[in-house]
């Protein structure tokens, strides 16, 4: 290998080792809100369960928001820049969470609702560019194992770290050890900056002088783009609130601890490691058509066997410990492949509100399932008790009896996907 080969190896592992630990620190906050940490802290404040439900909603309803706009203006002043403020952002909403537990009521609330906001618009300036900053770092046949090795990396690093914290959570029972993680989660936000900016932005923001809704117009004529957009749309709709309906379930039926109910949350991360491992080779292999035919079928049975937990030989604690690694799996399938088809469907222009646009739709699904599904909740559309194939249930097993049957019913959607990647599933209706 020649001087100047081995160079530009060196340099190309000098990048991916910024971007793997950008992701690792900023990752943790991710899974703050999903593997109930963030549950368990709002509770200890007082916040009602529709309450939560929306709070940890909110940042997903403002990347939706957001995204595009941060997208366009990405484009005009720079991916790292806007990205880099974003990651400020995101820092400063966890010092907010962490100060929230030494104010008193209504206060404590406000400011949760304030770091909620902060952190979802810090977000939404990060993912507006992510996928365009990484897009001509990232050789196209190699993609799928990548955001494997990416988001498996992210994944262990943050079910290290929540091992840690369930041991804390179990030996101190009061509100201070929360004080101390939340504490830690900022710091690790605050380090994650420097290593972002390392991430060379290889192709420079080139403002076109097209106006925001031209350059829209223009993104939204991609062919087949649109299409996998809404496609991915519903499916994050009837998916993106079901980790925080299984700790409410396990909060408010099952009266679970919080060092078990953050247990069985980080347990979704172990899934998920495996799900980006076995969705990259997948993908690569046969393709993301069926990749997102395997995870309709996943979903739903994960979900139906929630539903029939009394009438399996097992511990409640056990089964839904591997059912919430199940669902972590096939959640991390799912996204690889929906990534994977992204990058190979946005064109060589407008990159940052191409992959904004789908950004956009992905979050836009997962917030709207927690804002729907909180005010079902706060209507009492399900009853709180009521009984299925001799199962007594409650208005969380309602949820997710609807996700599992939706998701299903979503097969026939299946045709929105171009599916670009490799071989085509012809049998299955394409896209034209």
């Amino acid at each position: 290998m020649s001087e100047a080969a081995k160079g530009m190896e060196q340099s190309r592992s000098s990048v991916y080792r910024s971007i793997l630990i950008t992701s690792s620190l900023g990752g943790l906050s991710f899974l703050a809100f999903n593997n109930g940490l963030l549950l368990a802290y709002f509770s200890r404040l007082g916040i009602n369960s529709s309450q939560i439900l929306f709070l940890l909603a909110l940042p997903a309803i403002l990347q939706f928001l957001l995204i595009i706009f941060f997208s366009y203006l990405s484009d005009w002043f720079g991916k790292k820049a806007v990205g880099a403020l974003g990651l400020i952002f995101s820092m400063c909403a966890f010092l907010f969470f962490w100060q929230a537990g030494f104010m008193e009521q209504p206060y404590r609330l406000w400011l949760v609702v304030l770091a909620v906001v902060l952190f979802g618009i810090g977000t939404a300036m990060a993912f507006s560019n992510w996928f365009a900053l990484l897009h001509p770092l990232v050789p196209e046949k190699t993609r799928g194992r990548f955001f494997g090795r990416l988001r498996l990396t992210w994944q262990g690093f943050g079910f290290t770290f929540t091992l840690g914290v369930t041991y804390l959570l179990g030996k101190y029972e009061s509100l201070e050890i929360y004080h101390w993680v939340l504490g830690l989660l900022a710091a690790c936000l605050l380090i994650r900056i420097p290593f972002f900016w390392k991430i060379p932005e290889v192709e420079k923001s080139r403002p076109s002088g097209i106006p925001f809704f031209s350059s829209l117009g223009m993104v939204l004529r991609i062919p087949g783009y649109l299409p996998f957009c809404a496609y991915c749309f519903l499916l994050t709709l009837f998916t993106g609130a079901c980790p925080q309906i299984f700790s409410l379930l396990e909060k408010d039926v099952l009266q679970f601890s919080d060092d078990r109910i953050v247990l069985i949350g980080n347990l979704m991360a172990v899934g998920a490691m495996v799900g980006f491992v076995m969705g990259g080779r997948m993908v690569d292999r046969i393709g993301t058509k069926y990749v997102f035919l395997f995870c309709h079928f996943a979903f739903g049975a994960v979900m139906l066997l929630v539903l029939m937990r009394s009438m399996l030989p097992m511990s409640p604690f056990i089964l839904m410990g591997l059912l919430t690694a199940g669902f972590g799996l096939v959640q991390g399938a799912s996204g690889i492949a929906m990534t994977t088809e992204t990058l190979s469907l946005i064109p060589a222009k407008n990159k940052s509100l191409s992959s904004g646009l789908w950004m956009t739709l992905y979050t836009g699904g997962t917030g709207l399932s927690g804002v729907v599904f909180s005010q079902l909740l706060k209507l009492g559309v399900f009853n709180s008790s009521w009984s299925w194939m001799g199962n007594s249930l409650s208005d969380y097993d309602g949820l997710l009896l609807l996700c599992g049957g939706m998701i299903l019913l979503m097969t026939v959607t299946l045709g929105l996907i171009p599916s670009m990647i490799r071989q085509k599933a012809e049998w299955i209706p394409q896209v034209s």
